[in-house]
């Protein structure tokens, strides 16, 4: 486990991949991805926490600030990158791409 939490970790450290607006920032230490996407005046921030038993438990996907989302649509946000995270194998670079392409709809 702490092998694979490592490399997914240090795979989104080492990524090549920029977001227009979103910065991404991991902490190996606490197993967590930190994610800030800001548009004019809306700031939102994600973390994505990886379990101590990773890849078995399910990846904890938190939201910090929300400032400008409603309710709801922030939940079904949340609920499809935590889906695509658990149930679908993808890295945690490719979920915040397709949670990007959310909020920019």
């Amino acid at each position: 486990s702490n092998v694979l939490s490592s490399q997914e970790i240090s795979s989104v450290q080492t990524s090549t991949q920029l977001f227009n607006g979103m910065t991404v920032k991991a902490r190996s230490a606490a197993r967590e991805v930190i994610a800030t996407y800001s548009v004019d005046d809306i700031f939102i921030e994600l973390i994505i926490q990886l379990p101590s038993n990773y890849p078995l438990g399910s990846i904890t996907v938190e939201s910090g600030k929300r400032v400008g989302v409603a309710v709801q649509q922030w939940r079904n946000w949340m609920l499809q990158l935590s889906t695509y995270l658990t149930h679908q194998n993808g890295s945690i670079m490719e979920g915040l791409s397709l949670w990007k392409n959310n909020v920019d709809k």
